[in-house]
Protein backbone atom coordinates (compact mmCIF):
# COMPACT_ATOMS: atom_id res chain seq x y z
CA UNK A 1 0.00 0.00 0.00
CA UNK A 2 1.36 3.41 -0.94
CA UNK A 3 2.96 5.56 1.56
CA UNK A 4 1.93 8.75 0.02
CA UNK A 5 3.50 11.01 -2.95
CA UNK A 6 6.41 12.98 -1.39
CA UNK A 7 5.68 15.99 -4.28
CA UNK A 8 2.21 16.53 -3.43
CA UNK A 9 1.94 15.89 0.57
CA UNK A 10 5.25 16.25 2.15
CA UNK A 11 6.90 19.06 0.42
CA UNK A 12 9.20 20.21 -2.79
CA UNK A 13 11.33 17.20 -1.76
CA UNK A 14 11.13 14.69 -4.82
CA UNK A 15 12.55 11.55 -5.65
CA UNK A 16 12.15 10.44 -9.68
CA UNK A 17 9.74 7.98 -10.61
CA UNK A 18 8.59 6.84 -7.47
CA UNK A 19 4.73 7.90 -8.49
CA UNK A 20 5.40 6.29 -11.49
CA UNK A 21 6.09 2.93 -9.44
CA UNK A 22 3.10 3.81 -7.16
CA UNK A 23 0.76 3.65 -10.74
CA UNK A 24 2.39 0.23 -11.91
CA UNK A 25 1.64 -1.35 -8.11
CA UNK A 26 -1.42 0.09 -7.87
CA UNK A 27 -2.41 -1.61 -11.32
CA UNK A 28 -1.05 -4.68 -10.65
CA UNK A 29 -3.65 -4.70 -7.62
CA UNK A 30 -6.39 -3.88 -9.60
CA UNK A 31 -6.44 -6.57 -12.60
CA UNK A 32 -5.45 -8.94 -9.81
CA UNK A 33 -8.91 -8.00 -8.26
CA UNK A 34 -10.61 -7.55 -11.41
CA UNK A 35 -12.63 -9.74 -13.60
CA UNK A 36 -10.98 -10.48 -16.71
CA UNK A 37 -7.05 -12.04 -15.58
CA UNK A 38 -7.99 -11.94 -11.66
CA UNK A 39 -6.81 -15.74 -11.53
CA UNK A 40 -3.57 -16.38 -12.99
CA UNK A 41 -2.55 -12.65 -12.40
CA UNK A 42 -0.07 -12.21 -9.39
CA UNK A 43 -1.90 -9.30 -7.78
CA UNK A 44 -0.27 -9.35 -4.27
CA UNK A 45 2.86 -8.20 -5.97
CA UNK A 46 1.81 -4.74 -5.96
CA UNK A 47 1.31 -5.20 -1.99
CA UNK A 48 4.77 -6.33 -2.20
CA UNK A 49 5.86 -3.53 -4.27
CA UNK A 50 3.98 -0.98 -2.29
CA UNK A 51 5.76 -2.28 1.12
CA UNK A 52 9.38 -1.57 -0.20
CA UNK A 53 8.46 1.23 -1.35
CA UNK A 54 6.63 2.72 2.02
CA UNK A 55 9.93 1.22 3.75
CA UNK A 56 12.09 3.19 1.26
CA UNK A 57 10.24 6.50 1.23
CA UNK A 58 9.38 7.12 5.04
CA UNK A 59 13.01 5.91 5.97
CA UNK A 60 14.71 8.40 3.52
CA UNK A 61 12.17 11.16 4.90
CA UNK A 62 13.32 10.43 8.15
CA UNK A 63 17.08 10.09 7.19
CA UNK A 64 16.49 13.54 6.01
CA UNK A 65 14.78 15.56 8.83
CA UNK A 66 17.64 13.76 10.93
CA UNK A 67 20.44 14.94 8.36
CA UNK A 68 19.02 18.43 8.53
CA UNK A 69 17.86 18.84 12.17
CA UNK A 70 20.05 16.61 14.34
CA UNK A 71 16.51 15.08 15.49
CA UNK A 72 13.60 13.30 14.55
CA UNK A 73 10.02 14.65 15.50
CA UNK A 74 7.66 11.48 16.53
CA UNK A 75 4.93 13.78 16.86
CA UNK A 76 5.11 15.31 13.96
CA UNK A 77 5.94 11.88 12.24
CA UNK A 78 2.65 10.22 13.79
CA UNK A 79 0.78 13.72 12.31
CA UNK A 80 2.08 13.20 9.13
CA UNK A 81 1.11 9.70 8.78
CA UNK A 82 -2.61 10.23 10.81
CA UNK A 83 -3.51 13.11 8.36
CA UNK A 84 -2.17 10.92 5.49
CA UNK A 85 -3.70 7.68 5.75
CA UNK A 86 -7.01 8.00 8.62
CA UNK A 87 -9.20 10.53 6.63
CA UNK A 88 -9.32 8.99 3.40
CA UNK A 89 -9.43 5.35 5.17
CA UNK A 90 -12.18 6.01 6.94
CA UNK A 91 -14.19 7.52 4.44
CA UNK A 92 -13.96 4.45 2.69
CA UNK A 93 -14.79 2.27 5.27
CA UNK A 94 -17.88 4.48 5.87
CA UNK A 95 -19.07 4.21 2.53
CA UNK A 96 -18.36 0.49 2.42
CA UNK A 97 -20.64 0.21 5.49
CA UNK A 98 -23.16 2.78 3.52
CA UNK A 99 -23.24 0.10 0.58
CA UNK A 100 -23.51 -2.91 2.87
CA UNK A 101 -26.56 -1.65 5.35
CA UNK A 102 -28.11 -0.76 1.59
CA UNK A 103 -27.78 -4.45 0.47
CA UNK A 104 -26.00 -3.13 -2.65
CA UNK A 105 -22.98 -5.98 -1.71
CA UNK A 106 -23.91 -8.78 0.01
CA UNK A 107 -22.28 -8.30 3.93
CA UNK A 108 -21.94 -10.18 6.99
CA UNK A 109 -20.65 -6.47 8.24
CA UNK A 110 -20.57 -5.88 12.23
CA UNK A 111 -19.39 -3.81 14.62
CA UNK A 112 -16.30 -5.56 15.39
CA UNK A 113 -15.14 -6.01 12.02
CA UNK A 114 -15.53 -2.17 11.67
CA UNK A 115 -14.20 -1.51 14.40
CA UNK A 116 -10.90 -3.81 13.76
CA UNK A 117 -10.19 -1.35 10.62
CA UNK A 118 -10.61 1.52 12.63
CA UNK A 119 -8.62 0.55 14.56
CA UNK A 120 -6.42 -0.90 12.21
CA UNK A 121 -5.73 -4.41 12.99
CA UNK A 122 -7.79 -5.48 10.01
CA UNK A 123 -5.05 -7.81 9.40
CA UNK A 124 -4.85 -10.08 12.68
CA UNK A 125 -8.99 -9.69 13.01
CA UNK A 126 -9.07 -11.62 9.56
CA UNK A 127 -6.86 -14.51 10.37
CA UNK A 128 -8.98 -14.63 13.51
CA UNK A 129 -12.22 -14.79 11.41
CA UNK A 130 -10.50 -17.37 9.10
CA UNK A 131 -9.95 -19.57 12.16
CA UNK A 132 -13.36 -19.10 13.98
CA UNK A 133 -15.69 -18.95 10.91
CA UNK A 134 -13.83 -20.34 8.04
CA UNK A 135 -14.98 -17.30 6.20
CA UNK A 136 -11.70 -14.25 6.39
CA UNK A 137 -14.11 -11.46 5.48
CA UNK A 138 -16.76 -12.18 8.47
CA UNK A 139 -18.04 -8.80 9.83
CA UNK A 140 -16.29 -6.65 7.59
CA UNK A 141 -17.96 -4.16 5.52
CA UNK A 142 -17.90 -5.46 2.05
CA UNK A 143 -14.88 -5.23 0.06
CA UNK A 144 -12.30 -3.78 2.35
CA UNK A 145 -10.06 -6.72 3.10
CA UNK A 146 -7.55 -5.07 1.56
CA UNK A 147 -7.30 -2.91 4.64
CA UNK A 148 -5.10 -5.62 6.42
CA UNK A 149 -2.51 -4.22 4.11
CA UNK A 150 -2.55 -0.74 5.60
CA UNK A 151 -2.51 -2.33 9.11
CA UNK A 152 0.66 -3.89 8.25
CA UNK A 153 2.13 -0.14 7.17
CA UNK A 154 0.31 1.29 10.32
CA UNK A 155 2.07 -1.33 12.70
CA UNK A 156 5.40 -0.62 10.92
CA UNK A 157 4.91 3.10 11.25
CA UNK A 158 3.93 3.08 14.84
CA UNK A 159 7.40 0.97 15.99
CA UNK A 160 10.12 1.57 13.30
CA UNK A 161 10.90 5.38 14.05
CA UNK A 162 10.73 4.93 17.80
CA UNK A 163 13.36 2.18 16.87
CA UNK A 164 14.99 4.36 14.89
CA UNK A 165 15.68 6.80 16.72
CA UNK A 166 16.69 4.84 19.55
CA UNK A 167 19.26 3.07 17.38
CA UNK A 168 20.73 6.65 16.41
CA UNK A 169 20.99 7.80 20.16
CA UNK A 170 22.81 4.71 20.72
CA UNK A 171 25.22 6.20 18.15
CA UNK A 172 25.22 3.29 15.32
CA UNK A 173 25.41 5.11 12.05
CA UNK A 174 23.27 4.58 8.88
CA UNK A 175 25.62 1.70 7.58
CA UNK A 176 25.06 -0.48 11.10
CA UNK A 177 21.46 0.46 11.33
CA UNK A 178 21.06 -0.77 7.61
CA UNK A 179 22.38 -4.26 8.03
CA UNK A 180 20.46 -4.54 11.23
CA UNK A 181 17.44 -4.30 9.48
CA UNK A 182 19.08 -6.54 6.68
CA UNK A 183 19.45 -9.15 9.35
CA UNK A 184 16.22 -8.42 10.57
CA UNK A 185 14.76 -9.38 7.20
CA UNK A 186 16.97 -12.72 7.16
CA UNK A 187 15.19 -13.82 9.97
CA UNK A 188 11.52 -13.32 9.09
CA UNK A 189 12.41 -15.92 6.32
CA UNK A 190 13.23 -18.43 9.29
CA UNK A 191 10.15 -17.58 11.01
CA UNK A 192 8.24 -17.81 7.96
CA UNK A 193 9.48 -21.24 7.09
CA UNK A 194 8.90 -21.73 10.97
CA UNK A 195 5.47 -21.56 10.52
CA UNK A 196 4.42 -22.84 7.54
CA UNK A 197 6.41 -25.98 8.61
CA UNK A 198 3.95 -25.66 12.50
CA UNK A 199 0.42 -23.91 11.05
CA UNK A 200 0.13 -23.86 7.27
CA UNK A 201 -2.05 -21.45 7.88
CA UNK A 202 -1.88 -19.35 4.56
CA UNK A 203 -3.69 -15.92 6.52
CA UNK A 204 -1.12 -16.34 8.44
CA UNK A 205 1.84 -16.18 6.86
CA UNK A 206 0.06 -13.72 4.09
CA UNK A 207 -1.35 -11.15 6.10
CA UNK A 208 0.13 -10.76 9.45
CA UNK A 209 2.30 -7.51 10.50
CA UNK A 210 4.93 -10.10 11.97
CA UNK A 211 5.75 -11.82 8.81
CA UNK A 212 5.26 -9.19 6.18
CA UNK A 213 7.27 -6.68 8.02
CA UNK A 214 10.61 -7.52 5.83
CA UNK A 215 9.14 -5.73 2.99
CA UNK A 216 8.91 -2.50 4.87
CA UNK A 217 12.39 -3.10 6.73
CA UNK A 218 14.26 -4.09 3.05
CA UNK A 219 13.16 -0.92 1.95
CA UNK A 220 14.33 1.12 5.05
CA UNK A 221 17.38 -0.72 4.63
CA UNK A 222 17.86 0.45 1.21
CA UNK A 223 17.08 4.24 1.84
CA UNK A 224 19.62 3.76 4.80
CA UNK A 225 22.93 1.97 2.94
CA UNK A 226 22.04 2.80 -0.75
CA UNK A 227 19.89 5.56 -1.37
CA UNK A 228 20.69 7.15 -5.08
CA UNK A 229 18.33 9.90 -3.64
CA UNK A 230 20.52 11.11 -0.72
CA UNK A 231 23.60 10.54 -3.05
CA UNK A 232 24.94 7.41 -1.53
CA UNK A 233 26.82 4.82 -3.45
CA UNK A 234 25.69 2.05 -5.33
CA UNK A 235 24.96 -1.24 -3.89
CA UNK A 236 28.55 -2.51 -2.60
CA UNK A 237 29.90 -0.08 -5.04
CA UNK A 238 29.37 -1.49 -7.96
CA UNK A 239 29.75 0.41 -11.05
CA UNK A 240 26.81 2.12 -12.54
CA UNK A 241 26.95 0.30 -16.12
CA UNK A 242 27.71 -3.28 -14.32
CA UNK A 243 24.61 -2.12 -12.55
CA UNK A 244 22.31 -0.67 -15.56
CA UNK A 245 22.93 -3.51 -18.09
CA UNK A 246 24.00 -6.08 -15.64
CA UNK A 247 22.48 -6.17 -12.13
CA UNK A 248 19.27 -4.56 -13.30
CA UNK A 249 17.53 -6.76 -16.04
CA UNK A 250 18.82 -10.11 -14.11
CA UNK A 251 16.86 -8.22 -11.32
CA UNK A 252 13.71 -8.01 -13.51
CA UNK A 253 14.04 -11.64 -14.32
CA UNK A 254 14.05 -13.20 -10.77
CA UNK A 255 11.35 -10.38 -9.46
CA UNK A 256 8.89 -11.75 -11.90
CA UNK A 257 9.81 -15.51 -11.85
CA UNK A 258 9.23 -14.59 -8.31
CA UNK A 259 5.98 -13.84 -8.45
CA UNK A 260 4.63 -16.40 -9.88
CA UNK A 261 5.84 -18.81 -7.82
CA UNK A 262 3.45 -21.33 -6.37
CA UNK A 263 2.68 -21.91 -2.49
CA UNK A 264 4.72 -22.53 0.07
CA UNK A 265 7.25 -20.87 -1.86
CA UNK A 266 5.49 -17.75 -2.30
CA UNK A 267 4.02 -17.52 1.45
CA UNK A 268 8.02 -18.12 2.50
CA UNK A 269 11.23 -17.13 0.13
CA UNK A 270 9.47 -15.68 -2.83
CA UNK A 271 8.54 -12.55 -1.40
CA UNK A 272 12.47 -11.91 -0.16
CA UNK A 273 13.67 -12.53 -3.41
CA UNK A 274 11.40 -9.78 -5.09
CA UNK A 275 12.54 -7.59 -1.97
CA UNK A 276 16.14 -8.40 -2.92
CA UNK A 277 15.38 -7.69 -6.67
CA UNK A 278 13.37 -4.47 -6.09
CA UNK A 279 17.06 -3.12 -4.91
CA UNK A 280 18.34 -2.47 -7.84
CA UNK A 281 15.57 -1.69 -9.73
CA UNK A 282 14.77 1.20 -7.71
CA UNK A 283 18.10 2.10 -8.34
CA UNK A 284 18.39 1.73 -11.66
CA UNK A 285 15.04 4.13 -12.21
CA UNK A 286 15.74 6.60 -9.41
CA UNK A 287 19.70 7.35 -11.07
CA UNK A 288 18.28 7.17 -14.58
CA UNK A 289 15.05 9.07 -15.01
CA UNK A 290 15.94 9.48 -18.70
CA UNK A 291 16.53 5.80 -19.15
CA UNK A 292 13.72 3.96 -21.29
CA UNK A 293 12.23 2.29 -18.32
CA UNK A 294 12.22 6.16 -16.20
CA UNK A 295 10.79 7.54 -19.18
CA UNK A 296 7.83 5.81 -18.76
CA UNK A 297 7.56 5.90 -15.45
CA UNK A 298 8.06 9.46 -15.21
CA UNK A 299 5.00 10.51 -17.94
CA UNK A 300 2.99 12.78 -16.47
CA UNK A 301 -0.30 11.33 -16.48
CA UNK A 302 1.27 7.89 -15.37
CA UNK A 303 2.74 9.33 -12.30
CA UNK A 304 -0.71 11.32 -11.46
CA UNK A 305 -1.96 8.23 -11.35
CA UNK A 306 0.73 7.37 -8.87
CA UNK A 307 -0.92 10.59 -6.84
CA UNK A 308 -3.70 8.73 -6.90
CA UNK A 309 -2.74 5.16 -6.23
CA UNK A 310 -3.32 5.21 -2.45
CA UNK A 311 -7.46 6.59 -3.22
CA UNK A 312 -6.89 4.06 -5.78
CA UNK A 313 -6.24 1.47 -3.51
CA UNK A 314 -8.97 2.39 -1.40
CA UNK A 315 -12.05 2.51 -3.38
CA UNK A 316 -11.08 -0.17 -6.12
CA UNK A 317 -12.53 -3.24 -4.96
CA UNK A 318 -15.94 -1.28 -3.86
CA UNK A 319 -16.22 0.17 -6.97
CA UNK A 320 -15.28 -3.34 -9.04
CA UNK A 321 -17.89 -5.16 -7.28
CA UNK A 322 -20.67 -2.17 -7.34
CA UNK A 323 -20.10 -1.94 -11.44
CA UNK A 324 -19.86 -5.57 -11.63
CA UNK A 325 -23.55 -6.53 -10.25
CA UNK A 326 -24.99 -3.87 -13.16
CA UNK A 327 -21.90 -4.59 -16.28
CA UNK A 328 -21.95 -8.84 -16.78
CA UNK A 329 -19.13 -8.49 -19.19
CA UNK A 330 -15.85 -8.81 -17.96
CA UNK A 331 -13.52 -6.49 -19.80
CA UNK A 332 -16.37 -4.03 -20.03
CA UNK A 333 -17.14 -4.07 -16.31
CA UNK A 334 -12.69 -4.02 -15.45
CA UNK A 335 -12.56 -0.89 -17.74
CA UNK A 336 -15.88 1.32 -16.70
CA UNK A 337 -14.70 0.60 -12.79
CA UNK A 338 -11.13 1.75 -13.61
CA UNK A 339 -12.52 4.84 -14.79
CA UNK A 340 -14.87 5.36 -12.02
CA UNK A 341 -12.40 4.28 -9.63
CA UNK A 342 -9.93 6.88 -10.96
CA UNK A 343 -12.53 9.66 -10.65
CA UNK A 344 -13.10 8.76 -7.47
CA UNK A 345 -9.92 8.68 -6.35
CA UNK A 346 -9.24 12.60 -7.83
CA UNK A 347 -12.12 13.47 -6.19
CA UNK A 348 -11.08 12.08 -2.94
CA UNK A 349 -7.53 13.56 -3.51
CA UNK A 350 -8.66 17.03 -4.36
CA UNK A 351 -11.30 17.08 -2.02
CA UNK A 352 -9.46 15.42 1.11
CA UNK A 353 -5.55 14.55 0.85
CA UNK A 354 -4.94 18.39 -0.39
CA UNK A 355 -6.61 20.41 1.71
CA UNK A 356 -5.33 18.30 4.67
CA UNK A 357 -2.00 18.47 3.41
CA UNK A 358 -1.95 21.78 3.82
CA UNK A 359 -3.54 22.03 7.32
CA UNK A 360 -1.50 19.86 8.55
CA UNK A 361 1.80 21.57 7.28
CA UNK A 362 0.23 24.77 9.48
CA UNK A 363 -0.49 23.02 12.03
CA UNK A 364 3.16 21.07 12.14
CA UNK A 365 4.84 24.37 11.93
CA UNK A 366 3.37 25.20 15.24
CA UNK A 367 4.67 21.70 16.88
CA UNK A 368 7.21 22.50 19.40
CA UNK A 369 11.24 21.32 18.41
CA UNK A 370 14.03 22.90 18.66
CA UNK A 371 16.66 22.21 16.18
CA UNK A 372 19.94 21.16 17.01
CA UNK A 373 22.91 23.78 16.60
CA UNK A 374 24.77 23.21 13.08
CA UNK A 375 28.20 22.03 14.46
CA UNK A 376 26.77 19.59 16.13
CA UNK A 377 24.44 18.56 13.39
CA UNK A 378 27.45 18.47 10.95
CA UNK A 379 29.47 16.28 13.61
CA UNK A 380 26.64 13.79 14.03
CA UNK A 381 25.92 13.53 10.17
CA UNK A 382 29.71 12.72 9.53
CA UNK A 383 29.62 9.96 12.09
CA UNK A 384 26.56 8.70 10.54
CA UNK A 385 27.70 8.21 7.44
CA UNK A 386 31.25 6.81 8.41
CA UNK A 387 31.45 3.03 7.94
Amino acid sequence: MPAGPAKSVHGAFTIPSLDGIRAIAVMIVFVGHGFTFGGPWPGHVGVTIFFFLSGYLITTLLRREHDGTGRIALGKFYLRRAVRILPPAYITIALAVVVGALGWLPSSQNPWGVLAELLNVTNYYMIWANNATGDVHTGLPPETSMLWSLAVEEHFYLIFPAALILMLRRRLNYRRIGYILVLACVLAVGWRLFLEATTQDFYRLYIASDTRFDGLLAGAAMALLWNPALGDRSPFGLSDRAMRYGIAPIAGVVFIAAAFAPDPFRLTIADSAMYLALIPLFWLVIVHPDGATGRVLNQRWIAHVGVLSFSVYLLHRLVLHLVGGIVSAAPAADLLALAVTVAAAQLMYAGVEKPLGRLRKRYEARMPGRPVPLRRRLARRRSARRG
